[in-house]
C-alpha cells in the first residue's frame, strides 16, 4: 500500500479531460473518502469534457471543478494503482514503483454509430462498473490468508487463467495476483472462452506490469516461461510451471492447457489448506 493510509489510485487518458476525470469522480463518489484519488494525462488538454461532467453529474458525482494536468512522477511511484483508460495514453513504470499499471480498453459506442450524450452515458456506465470493481479490490480487508502471484510474459493468457482457477475454488481464502514482464494489451479471447466454459469469468480482467511489490506482497510465486524477469526475495516459495503457451491458439489447443492448469492450482491450493492448518 501507499505511504498513507488509504488505498490510492491515480487515472489516466491522454488529455485528462474525459475518461480519467469519469472515473476519479466515479471512484471519489463511491468511495467516499475510503480511497485517495488522482487523475493525470499524458497529454493534457485545457478544459474538462462538458458533456462527462454532465453525464457524471447525473449519477451523483462531480467533475466539473477538475482541472487537467501532467502526470507527476513522485506520484505514480507511490500510488497503489495506476489505471489507464483507452489506448490512446500508456505509462511505463518508473524506478522505485510500489503500485501496479492496468489498462481498462473501455467501451467506445462510436464505434457501433452511436454518439452524444447517449454515448457517454454508454461510456460512463462501463467505467463505473470497473470503477466499482477496482474500489472492492482496494478495500478489501486484509487478512493472514495466503498469497499468491502468477506471472508469464503477457498476463493475457496461462497467468489469467491460473489465476481465475484459484479464485474460483479458494473463494476467499487465498489472496490471488497476476501479472507480466512484459504485459499484452488484452487477455487471449481463446482463453477468456475456454474458462468461460468452466463458468469462470474473465472478460473484465486486463494484463498487469509485474512490479517488485506484487512479488514482495506475495507468499508463493508461479513463473510461466517469464525467464529470469521475475525479481528474486528470499523467503518466498517460488516454483516454475512448464505450460504450453496458448498465444495465438485456438480454444480446442487452449482446453488441455486450462485443464493442466486447473490440476496443478487444485495441487497448490491442497498445499496451501495443509500449510495453513
Amino acid at each position: 500500500m501507499s505511504e498513507t493510509t488509504q488505498p490510492s489510485v491515480l487515472f489516466v487518458c491522454a488529455k485528462n479531460g474525459g475518461k480519467s476525470q469519469m472515473a476519479a469522480a466515479l471512484m471519489e463518489h463511491h468511495a467516499r473518502g475510503a480511497v485517495e484519488v488522482h487523475s493525470a494525462g499524458t497529454k493534457p488538454g485545457s478544459k474538462i469534457n462538458a458533456l462527462s461532467a454532465e453525464v457524471v453529474a447525473e449519477v451523483g458525482a462531480d467533475m466539473s471543478s477538475g482541472t487537467p494536468k501532467p502526470i507527476d512522477p513522485e506520484l505514480l511511484r507511490r500510488v497503489d494503482r495506476v489505471v489507464v483508460l483507452g489506448d490512446e495514453a500508456r505509462v511505463e513504470p518508473v524506478e522505485g514503483m510500489t503500485g501496479t499499471i492496468e489498462t481498462w480498453h473501455t467501451d467506445e459506442p462510436s464505434a457501433r454509430g452511436i454518439e452524444g450524450a447517449e454515448r457517454m452515458r454508454l461510456v460512463r456506465d462501463d467505467i463505473d462498473a470497473r470503477v466499482r470493481r477496482l474500489l472492492d479490490e482496494l478495500t478489501a480487508e486484509r487478512t493472514d490468508r495466503p498469497s499468491v502471484l502468477f506471472v508469464c510474459v503477457h498476463n493475457a493468457g496461462r497467468s489469467q487463467m491460473a489465476a481465475g482457477w484459484l479464485r474460483h475454488l479458494a473463494g476467499d481464502t487465498v489472496e490471488v495476483r497476476s501479472a507480466g514482464s512484459a504485459p499484452a494489451d488484452s487477455v487471449n479471447p481463446a482463453a477468456v472462452a475456454a474458462m468461460a466454459e468452466e463458468g469462470i469469468e474473465m472478460s473484465a480482467e486486463t494484463p498487469k506490469v509485474l512490479t517488485d511489490e506484487a512479488v514482495q506482497d506475495s507468499d508463493v510465486v508461479i513463473t510461466m516461461g517469464c525467464g529470469d524477469a521475475c525479481p528474486f526475495y528470499p523467503g518466498k516459495r517460488y516454483e516454475d510451471w512448464a505450460l504450453d503457451d496458448p498465444a495465438g491458439q485456438g480454444i480446442e489447443a487452449v482446453r488441455p492447457i486450462r485443464e493442466e492448469i486447473r490440476r496443478r492450482v487444485q495441487a497448490l491450493l491442497a498445499d496451501l489448506v495443509a500449510t495453513t492448518a
